[in-house]
């Protein structure tokens, strides 16, 4: 086959367009939950891929519905008149009340307190005169987002950029697919997640077809060339899987070897790939890998650094897979069970 080749620098659009991070949204302060919306919050260890800004509460939803991406879009019932010290945005949703406090130097918009209107305003409980009795105790101040809180939006941020990277790495191999998928060779850059940051490498994927009785015969060769400076890292690592994954998720499909990794041939299995794998784009979703589905048999000293690294290793019968799941619970490889008792 004459492989067509071609290069493309930057098939991951957001590279030119800053540090990517999840976008501004109004979100709730962790004494909010807590205090406010009485959910506990000690020890709970916040997951940085579910941002606070979707917890499931009325007044956080409208928070975070009110205060988007563009400031100029703000939308409120106006400053808290009876918060002087502090200067306070007042958001309505049903019965509850939430107050928006904007930091200046971010522009992050913080929902530092929450509770429901009650008796005319006059009641006890009654979210304004709580909002009355703080500001004059000077209390609104310790409303303000803590360390606590701004580290956990930077863990959110951090998680965030590592997804849309993901996400446009997955989107790149895609369209090389699509490319290729007659036959040909690509290269493209793997950037990055910090546009500022120097390229981590480049992958080149090739496609040759032949023609059998069954119907086209596709092989498909991936090469991932990382730069010195991220062989064996864990962002290497994560750049690798991820486009493994993009072009063939089952963890048991590919055979490796210094750097270069190749899924099975297969009879006309590429352009079944790119109909699955442009849905998942289509959606704006990662795909997962698919986990070996028996016990093989491997080196113990390999097993152990695999399973710490999440790299895979190859069994005895020949296949490429990773150790991340209880091999007490899975069924025998007969082929690897037939050839560890040939071993003398």
């Amino acid at each position: 086959m004459g492989a067509r080749r071609a290069r493309v620098e930057n098939p991951l659009p957001f590279a030119h367009n800053g540090i990517v991070t999840s976008p501004r949204r109004g979100r709730p302060t962790l004494r909010t939950i807590s205090e406010d919306l009485g959910v506990p919050t000690a020890g709970a260890g916040w997951d940085a891929w579910s941002p606070l800004c979707e917890f499931d509460h009325p007044i956080v939803r409208k928070t975070a519905d009110s205060f988007g991406p563009d400031p100029a879009n703000d939308l409120h019932e106006g400053a808290i008149r009876s918060s002087h010290t502090v200067q306070l945005l007042e958001v309505k949703q049903s019965r509850w009340r939430g107050a928006v406090w904007i930091d200046e130097a971010t522009g992050q918009p913080w929902l530092v307190a929450a509770g429901v209107a009650k008796g005319g305003h006059r009641d006890h409980d009654d979210f304004y005169q709580r909002i009355k009795r703080a500001d004059a105790s000077g209390a609104t101040s310790d409303w303000l987002p803590t360390e606590t809180d701004q580290r956990q939006l930077r863990r959110e941020r951090a998680a965030a950029l590592m997804a849309e990277w993901e996400l446009a790495l997955q989107t790149a191999v895609c369209r090389e697919l699509e490319a290729i998928i007659d036959g040909g060779e690509r290269m493209f850059t793997i950037p990055h997640p910090k546009a500022d940051e120097a390229a981590i490498g480049d992958a080149t994927i090739t496609v040759e077809t032949t023609s059998e009785d069954a119907g086209r015969r596709e092989e498909l060769l991936l090469e991932v060339h990382l730069a010195s400076a991220h062989l064996g890292s864990s962002l290497g690592w994560t750049a690798t899987r991820r486009i493994i994954i993009s072009i063939d998720p089952r963890e048991t499909g590919w055979d490796v070897g210094g750097g270069i990794l190749a899924p099975a041939s297969g009879i006309d299995w590429i352009r079944a790939r790119i109909h699955a794998l442009r849905s998942f784009v289509e959606a704006d979703e990662l795909d997962v890998s698919v986990p070996n589905a028996l016990t093989h048999y491997s080196h113990r000293r390999n097993i152990a650094h695999a399973s710490v690294e999440g790299k895979g290793i190859r069994s005895l019968c020949g296949i490429f897979f990773v150790p991340t799941r209880d091999h007490e619970v899975l069924p025998k490889c007969a082929e690897c069970d037939d050839r560890y008792s040939s071993l003398p």
